[in-house]
């Protein structure tokens, strides 16, 4: 029958490994949620009611969180600490009951309404890690939905072949399973940093996401090959497909181990003697702990986004001050740098303004925060004061030249005068550019005269050098990494910032796949920042690399023409370089992105 004919399927492998077994769906539970108007005398009720639930829900998540403990570890259980950040945040509970009290409506539909304007905010924001914390949304909003509803989460016991197989699974979805028999973890959503991702690391299974529509194709009790390493699934494998996987599975490349807290304080030495910095990216508080336990050099960059997706556009200074000081004391000696809101005008929700019919080229990160002067003031206010408690510096997000870094540090000087004039303490900061644009990169020497850092944020760089979305499917096939062009520009900026003798930290994805940061390496680059859980892994690859040789591939590579040409070059080269580091698997291959 067609139907039992073998498929395959690419997306993203994010936790590696082999696996043959049986498909086990998993539906997201979706609520559907009507508006029922409430009379007023039954509003105290129902604000109890949705008070009650709010509780209900925490006292979950807490066993979850609890039970996640003992199966992942605390190093990955700390995720649900967002969710538990999430309705323990009084801004978020008292903008719910807010609504049902004015608009007289029942709790499911204000707490539709309220939590999708926080979904809308992050569907906007231009950075993937961010972007992809909205599931950290849907599932408090699920939880809360199946609390009002009074019925009891869902629990299924897995077969012993187990592979789920499901649209979106949650966080709190997989900590509910039985994991004892999973196998592996097949999703249609998600990317590397999203929460399923980590969790599958967490258990080590394997896990492939981004497959857009296999949901669809699949059905409980089809055979199914999850190939982590190649990023590929197969639905209904034929003889042959299984005789060549069977051998195959469950085996994992083997890697020495590396301590998660090193000691070395997040700096490395290749082969040869290049000491090479690994920092942290972070955003939510329940990643705080990941900057010391990983054994960071501080905090490369800190998404200061998250605070206006939890409290609306108008965070207050003495709000964002509190979150600052706690940064630069988690940061510690070696500083952390705040990139100023990166953000755009869809975040004002205002009914009257149309919207931006481009919002990627539109009034968006440093421009948005110049058109919308007292919000930068605003928030450098409050970097200035909690400089004070801890080293401090700022990224200016989107520069195009250097009439942006004019504009936003006349302000900046402007507000420093004011603190002094008000007897405020206040720290010294250095200003920095977020090199993501390609007018940025052209204009490197010049901005580079103007700062005291680069920073490289590699994601939007790719996406603005080759005029493509990376969100958009149809045109998923002209993303590519390691275009000669992207390697170009990077090599540019690295340049440009050593003649003005200010360092580059690159902070995009790219430094946390181990294959590019070599490259990265070999392009001159020696400071690298990334997702906490993400740094055991490329310190591996990084101490045992010869940057001398890195040098000569990358300088190759420049030589390309194509993306192809460039990603054959690699694999062939790393290969016969580095054979105990890397596998074919492991290596970029056509239309790879990071």
């Amino acid at each position: 029958m067609r139907e039992n004919r073998e498929i395959r399927y690419t997306g993203v492998g994010v936790s590696e490994g082999v696996v043959v077994g049986r498909v086990l769906r998993v539906h997201d539970e979706t609520r559907y949620v009507y508006r029922t108007r409430i009379d007023p005398d039954e509003m105290d009720r129902e604000l109890r009611r949705f008070r009650a639930a709010v509780r209900l829900a925490k006292r979950q998540l807490l066993s979850i969180k609890e039970r996640a403990e003992q199966e992942l570890g605390k190093d990955h259980a700390y995720i649900f600490d967002a969710h538990l950040l999430m309705l323990e945040d009084q801004k978020l509970i008292s903008d719910v009951e807010h609504y049902i009290s004015e608009e007289r409506s029942n709790a499911e539909w204000a707490l539709k309404v309220v939590c999708d304007r926080l979904l809308a905010v992050y569907s906007e924001i231009k950075d993937d890690y961010l972007r992809e914390r909205g599931s950290d949304i849907e599932d408090v909003v699920k939880r809360l939905l199946v609390a009002l509803s009074g019925e009891q989460p869902a629990h299924r016991n897995l077969s012993q072949d187990a592979v789920i197989v499901s649209q979106d699974l949650l966080p709190s979805a997989v900590a509910e399973l039985d994991l004892d028999y999973a196998r592996a973890v097949v999703t249609d959503t998600g990317g590397w940093t999203s929460h399923m991702a980590i969790v599958a690391r967490g258990l080590g299974i394997p896990a492939v996401v981004g497959l857009r529509d296999f949901y669809w194709r699949a059905r409980t009790g089809d055979t199914i090959i999850v190939d982590s390493d190649r990023s590929q699934v197969i639905l209904h494998p034929g003889p042959d497909t299984l005789e060549k996987y069977r051998p195959l599975t469950g085996v994992v490349a083997e890697r020495p181990a590396v301590p998660i807290s090193s000691g070395d304080g997040g700096l490395i030495k290749t082969l040869d003697g290049v000491e090479v910095t690994l920092r942290a990216n972070v955003e939510l508080p329940a990643e705080y702990a990941g900057v010391k336990d990983y054994g960071a050099h501080g905090i490369g960059l800190y998404r200061s986004e998250f605070l206006l997706s939890r409290r609306g556009l108008l965070v207050s200074e003495e709000q964002q001050y509190k979150v600052y000081s706690e940064v630069a004391k988690l940061a510690g000696e070696h500083g952390a740098i705040i990139r100023l809101f990166d953000l755009g005008a869809e975040k004002q929700h205002d009914a009257q303004q149309d919207a931006e019919r481009n919002p990627a080229l539109g009034l968006r990160a440093i421009r948005f925060g110049l058109a919308h002067d007292q919000i930068m003031r605003t928030q450098l206010r409050a970097i200035l004061r909690a400089a004070a408690v801890g080293k401090l510096d700022i990224v200016l997000p989107m520069i195009a030249d250097v009439a942006d870094i004019a504009r936003a540090v006349k302000i900046l000087d402007e507000e420093r005068l004011k603190l002094d004039a008000e007897i405020v303490q206040q720290g010294k900061v250095q200003v920095g550019a977020m090199i993501e644009i390609p007018s940025a990169v052209l204009t490197a020497h010049k901005i580079a005269a103007r700062v005291a850092f680069f920073e490289l944020g590699t994601n939007d760089l790719i996406q603005y050098t080759l005029a493509v979305d990376r969100g958009n499917e149809d045109v998923a096939d002209w993303f590519r990494t390691l275009h000669p062009a992207v390697l170009y520009s990077i090599k540019h900026s690295i340049d440009a910032a050593k003649s003005a003798g200010i360092p580059v930290i690159v902070c995009g994805e790219m430094a946390s796949t181990p294959a590019y940061a070599v490259l990265l390496i070999g392009l001159g680059a020696v400071d690298l920042s990334m997702t906490p859980p993400l740094l055991p892994r490329v310190r591996l690859v990084l101490s045992r690399i010869d940057s001398g040789k890195a040098r000569e591939i990358a300088n190759e590579c420049l030589e390309c023409a194509t993306a192809d040409q460039v990603e054959n070059l690699v694999r062939q080269r790393f290969l016969t370089e580095w054979p105990d580091l890397f596998s074919s698997e492991n290596l970029p291959t056509e239309n790879d992105s990071a």
